[in-house]
């Protein structure tokens, strides 16, 4: 099944909550840069404040590379939807549950082959 095969309501429906995560994600990433860009500015105070600052600068890092994985990741599934390899399986071809594809947009593998990539 790809997203030619897919009814296109169905293929709207997953299509909008793909670019509502994206939205999402964008605002936040901004926040995040922003929220950076104020820490690397700060002056430096007591040692005490400052490891706060560090640390929080290093959580606020993580965070951004985690959300711009995201962000490519569904930035990835709107290419498989306009190139009509949405909903098969990047592992072994077969297509990805529908309630799979409605929870988690963006998913590359059936729940099988997740699995078994997660427990390797």
């Amino acid at each position: 099944m790809t997203s030619s095969s897919f009814d296109p309501i169905l293929v709207e429906e997953l299509r909008g909550r793909l670019w509502l995560m994206r939205g999402a994600l964008l605002r936040t990433v901004a926040r995040t840069e922003d929220e950076l860009a104020t820490l690397e500015g700060h002056q430096a105070g007591p040692p005490v404040e400052d490891a706060a600052t560090d640390t929080m600068a290093a959580m606020l890092a993580r965070l951004q590379g985690r959300e711009r994985h995201e962000l490519d990741e569904i930035e990835d599934a709107l290419g498989r939807l306009e190139s009509e390899t949405f909903g098969l399986c990047e592992r072994c071809q077969q297509p990805i549950a529908l309630a799979r594809l409605r929870a988690v947009p963006a998913a590359r593998r059936c729940m099988d082959c997740q699995e078994t990539l997660e427990t390797q």
